[in-house]
Parts: C-alpha cells; sequence; structure tokens
C-alpha cells in the first residue's frame, strides 16, 4: 500500500480537498473490483493538519486529520488555499510554516512532492522549487514572478516535473495531479485506466488554450485603464503608437513607461492579446469565415494572424474551432 498525505490548512480550498480523497478512494475501488475484491487497498490518501487538531475549514466544515509521520509518505500533496490578491498570495504560505521542515526532509529523501494552483505558491516559500522548473495558475502568474523569480515558471504547461516536485495549474488540474502521482506510485496502465473511469483527458497537457488573454495585471493608472479602453474599441482600426499618444496628451515615451508599470506591457502587445481574445470568442461561438474573424480584428493578411494566434494559443484558429467551438450558444450542461 502507498501512502499520500495532504498538508491542509484551515485555508485550504474545500473541493480541492475532497476531490483528491475522493480520487484515491476511486482508485483503490477500481483496484479492488480488478481484484475481485480480494486485495488490500491500493493507496492510502489521509489529511494532516499544521499542530494535528481537526481542521475548520472556511465553509464550517470540520475535518479530522490522521496522525502520522507524513514525511515518510510516499507522496506529499499541498493542497492549493484561498488567495485572490498579491498580498494574500506572499501570505499565503503562513499557516504551513510547520510543515516547511518536515517537507526539506522529504525531499531530501526523494519523496514525491506535489502542489497546484496556489499551493506552488506554499511550495515555493520553502525554498524546494529555487532554480527548478514549475507552473501554477496562469491568473496568478505576475505575482509568482515577482515572488519567485529563481523558479523557472513554465505556464505553457499544466504539469511539471522536476525531480521529485510536481506541480500543476489552475483548480481543476488537480485532477491531472493525481494522475501523475497515481502513474508514478503504480503505473502508467493504472493511471489511464482510471482517467477512462473519470472522464479525463490524461494527455491535456498545457494552460495556454485556456488563458483569457484579456485580463491583466490589476493597477491604479486611470490613464493606461483609459488607454485600455480604447483599444478595446478599436480592434479593427490601425495602430499607431504616434496618434495614441496624442489622444491621451502624453508622449510616446511617457505612454510606454507608464504602459509597462501599470502592465508590464506595450500597448501593441496589449492590443495584440486582445485581437486574439476577440477572435478566440468568435470562433467559438460563431460560423463565420477564418477571413471573416481576422478582418474585424484589424487584419488583412490572414497567414500572419494565425502565427499570432498559434503562438498565443499553440492552436490554429480551426485547431481552436475545432476544440471550443459552442456552435453559436453556450450550453454546459447539454440534454439530449
Amino acid at each position: 500500500m502507498k501512502h499520500i498525505a495532504v498538508l491542509a490548512t484551515n485555508n485550504s480550498i474545500s473541493s480541492d480537498l475532497f476531490g483528491v480523497l475522493d480520487f484515491f478512494e476511486y482508485c483503490n475501488v477500481l483496484w479492488q473490483y480488478q481484484q475481485q475484491h480480494q486485495a488490500t487497498p491500493l493507496l492510502h490518501c489521509y489529511l494532516v493538519s499544521p499542530d494535528g487538531t481537526p481542521l475548520q475549514l472556511k465553509q464550517g466544515v470540520s475535518l479530522p486529520v490522521q496522525p502520522h509521520r507524513w514525511q515518510e509518505a510516499d507522496a506529499i500533496i499541498l493542497p492549493p488555499a484561498y488567495a485572490y490578491n498579491r498580498a494574500q498570495l506572499t501570505a499565503i504560505a503562513e499557516p504551513s510554516r510547520p510543515y516547511l521542515a518536515g517537507l526539506l526532509e522529504a525531499a531530501q529523501s526523494g519523496k514525491l512532492i506535489a502542489a497546484n494552483c496556489t499551493g506552488t505558491f506554499i511550495l515555493a516559500a520553502s525554498g524546494l522549487l529555487a532554480h527548478k522548473r514549475a507552473t501554477t495558475s496562469w491568473f496568478f502568474k505576475d505575482a509568482f514572478q515577482s515572488l519567485y523569480p529563481d523558479v523557472y515558471l513554465q505556464l505553457n504547461k499544466l504539469l511539471v516535473q522536476d525531480d521529485n516536485l510536481l506541480t500543476a495549474g489552475a483548480t481543476t488540474s488537480n485532477v491531472n495531479l493525481c494522475l501523475a502521482i497515481t502513474e508514478r506510485l503504480v503505473g502508467e496502465h493504472f493511471a489511464r485506466q482510471i482517467a477512462k473511469v473519470m472522464l479525463t483527458d490524461p494527455n491535456r497537457s498545457s494552460q495556454i488554450p485556456y488563458m483569457d488573454l484579456s485580463i491583466g495585471q490589476p493597477h491604479n493608472d486611470q490613464v493606461v485603464k483609459q488607454i485600455q479602453a480604447q483599444l478595446s474599441k478599436q480592434l479593427a482600426e490601425p495602430f499607431s503608437l504616434d496618434l495614441l499618444a496624442q489622444q491621451f496628451y502624453l508622449t510616446k515615451r511617457t505612454l510606454l513607461r507608464r504602459f509597462k508599470l501599470a502592465l508590464n506591457d506595450t500597448p501593441l502587445n496589449y492590443l495584440q492579446r486582445l485581437r486574439v481574445e476577440h477572435a478566440k470568442r468568435l470562433l467559438e461561438t460563431t460560423d463565420q469565415a477564418i477571413e471573416q474573424i481576422v478582418a474585424q480584428v484589424g487584419y488583412e493578411d490572414v497567414s500572419s494572424f494565425r502565427k499570432l494566434f498559434v503562438s498565443y494559443t499553440e492552436f490554429t484558429p480551426g485547431q481552436y474551432r475545432q476544440k471550443f467551438s459552442q456552435e453559436g450558444h453556450f450550453n454546459c450542461c447539454p440534454v439530449s
């Protein structure tokens, strides 16, 4: 039997805790079914708290924990915790401080250590990710890179392994994280079997197609906010930095400096992101020809826009439509 310790805190996201526990219980059910109910459980997944007392989650749920020398578990998971801004992300690891010494001990002994979403911030705070490759939620990339510049962040990856450290992207990637842990503890064949049972794509490998390119880092520069609004209204119009600066009574140098400070970007790059995002929405919700969509986002040359689209999404426009098209409307729960 393999042991998996989940190092939770009272700030842990409850759905992630239950999701991880349920996933490995499903593994046990499938294993016992295959062994005609004669085998002992395959995996033992349990919760740990920093002080050994029951967890008191934000939803008012109390969860028992297991006293255990979790440093000796075969795999250790740092689940994500609630955090919505830079200040919260900076302090997110504080409740997990009692775990850090044990994490270092477990890492030195080669134990598999995994985290996803904001849990990667907790793992990074331990120092174990320094000069290692990792990923996290694309939404928090700017905060992560500023807090942990010595981590080689790979946001194009849904899942990254560097030695015995395993990290994954935003919250639903916890299923892919659990699949990866299962593959390493049990084997690739069984992992693919449980993926099929749970209708999970084990080959989902990138976060890039799911990114909303129109979302930038928050800032308080009102002029830059006005420029952002102006650019969003002029997607199909030719871009002129000179004209844009004149419209807002700025020099080009001042405009570029303020835009860089507020969004860590240039106006042209920001406009390109808006154009790609608008094209994605049209591909998802309409049956317009690619040529029509390209014209609506300010391009005449389909080939040039296709290259830009691929650079941002890792799909051609046709491939993106095939994967994400909703046939003109969004229906999350279709009924036959």
